[in-house]
Order: structure tokens, then C-alpha cells, then sequence
């Protein structure tokens, strides 16, 4: 059986570690994890678009889809979709 972090080398070579996910994130889950700073206000309801590394660190969050995959273009990782 191959193992999850094989077939993604696999399937993505060497450019595995420059893979970055787009994750929709409800606005109040978003500051409850920290990725809000304090004193910012999100409207009701709001959604926010956090990247993250291959690794699953946090590289940057937006309130746009368009602008997350923008900025792991430009920073030069291959943008994948999370829902």
C-alpha cells in the first residue's frame, strides 16, 4: 500500500512542497484560531480565504478566493482548493 505522503510525491515530484491550500474559513472560526488579530471586525457572516503550506502552516488569509490564488502565484506554489 502506498502511503498518503508517497502518492503526493509521487504525484507532484519535487514540487510537492510548493503545493498551497485555499481553504474557505467562516469568519468567527477564523478569529477563534487565531488568524484574526484582536480589534478587528468581520461582518456577520463573513468569509475569509486562508493559505496554507504544504506543511499546513498559515502563509496569508484574504477575503477573496482570487486573491489567495494570486498570492500562491506569486509566490510561486501551485494552488490547490480546499473545501
Amino acid at each position: 500500500m502506498i502511503e498518503k505522503s508517497d502518492a503526493f510525491q509521487t504525484m507532484f515530484g519535487e514540487d510537492a512542497a510548493r503545493i498551497a491550500y485555499i481553504k474557505p474559513t467562516g469568519g468567527e472560526e477564523a478569529k477563534r484560531l487565531g488568524l484574526i488579530p484582536p480589534g478587528i471586525e468581520l461582518p456577520p457572516g463573513a468569509k475569509v480565504y486562508v493559505l496554507h503550506g504544504a506543511d499546513g502552516r498559515v502563509l496569508g488569509i484574504t477575503d477573496a478566493w482570487d486573491s489567495a490564488y494570486g498570492a500562491a502565484v506569486q509566490n510561486e506554489f501551485v494552488p490547490v482548493s480546499l473545501h
